[in-house]
């Protein structure tokens, strides 16, 4: 491991990256902000910064495997850019609460927590929620609730822990005993042309990923079951992981599966997860 990732572990598995470098050698497209929107900034409003952040290997976006010969998470930084609801307006900086659940896998960083953010770090504002004195409220009864016991997000991070996954998504991989491989959201996978959030029959599939065709495995189609009777029929299309979560929402809880298993999801009835034959080449 690098020293720099054992810095961002040993703080949590987060840094605040400074975008003034990055704006000042890109200015004719990052943008940050003016300093009326910063005036502006009060409680509730929405603010955006960038985060280093550590997560486990993804063969796509690294060309790593996400464990090392003995098994043990083999980990990165990546970048995230990540909303937070203002708290208050500190001088130069804001406290504000983080609004979203990052994709790394190795960092404390949960939504809720407080987080202080330089100005100068900002990438972007919003507006301003509309309902800031019934999140204020929320966030006190979150931060009291003995079933949400609060972590310091800089404790530091043990390299070697599972990586750490949505909730739902952990229980389709403890359910039948498979060893996570979270993806890259921004990887590919072929979607067929009639999935939609409303398809009562979807079929999901991993198969080996591609790198240099930043192809994640996934395969996911609808109401039939043979591959080779949709690809000729329906078709499919080239989707990230985001689109294709657009199209059928219900598939999230499964795109941790690793290679070589796959699911079907039956409206009305439950969900079933097994492993698939992955033809040899």
């Amino acid at each position: 491991m690098d020293a720099e990732l054992g810095d961002l572990l040993a703080r949590g598995g987060w840094a605040l990256v400074d975008p003034r470098p990055m704006a000042a050698a890109n200015p004719d497209t990052f943008e940050m902000p003016t300093p009326a929107e910063l005036d502006a900034l009060g409680p509730g409003s929405m603010v955006r910064a960038t985060f280093d952040v550590a997560t486990i290997a993804d063969v796509v976006r690294d060309r790593l495997t996400p464990y090392d010969e003995a098994g043990r998470p083999r980990l990165v930084t990546q970048v995230e850019r990540m909303w937070a609801i203002v708290l208050e307006v500190d001088g130069d900086t804001v406290e504000c609460a983080l609004d979203n659940l990052p994709f790394g896998t190795h960092t404390r960083l949960l939504p809720n927590d407080r987080l202080r953010i330089p100005l100068t770090h900002l990438i972007a504002t919003g507006g301003r929620i509309p309902d800031h004195d019934e999140f204020v409220a929320f966030l006190a009864r979150w931060e009291s609730d003995p079933d949400h016991p609060g972590i310091d997000p800089t404790t530091p991070v043990d390299p070697l822990a599972p990586p750490r996954l949505r909730g739902d998504q952990q229980e389709v991989c403890d359910r039948v005993g498979a060893r996570p491989e979270p993806p890259w959201p921004m990887g590919c996978g072929l979607l067929a042309k009639n999935v939609t959030p409303q398809s009562l029959l979807v079929y999901g599939a991993r198969f080996p990923a591609d790198a240099g065709r930043r192809d994640t495995g996934w395969v996911v189609f609808a109401d039939n079951d043979d591959f080779e009777e949709v690809r000729t029929t329906v078709g499919f299309t080239v989707a990230t992981l985001q689109e294709m979560h657009e199209a059928h929402p219900a598939i999230w809880p499964y795109v941790a599966l690793p290679t070589g298993w796959g699911f079907t999801l039956a409206a009305g009835t439950e969900h079933d997860v097994y492993q698939v034959d992955i033809p040899e080449d």
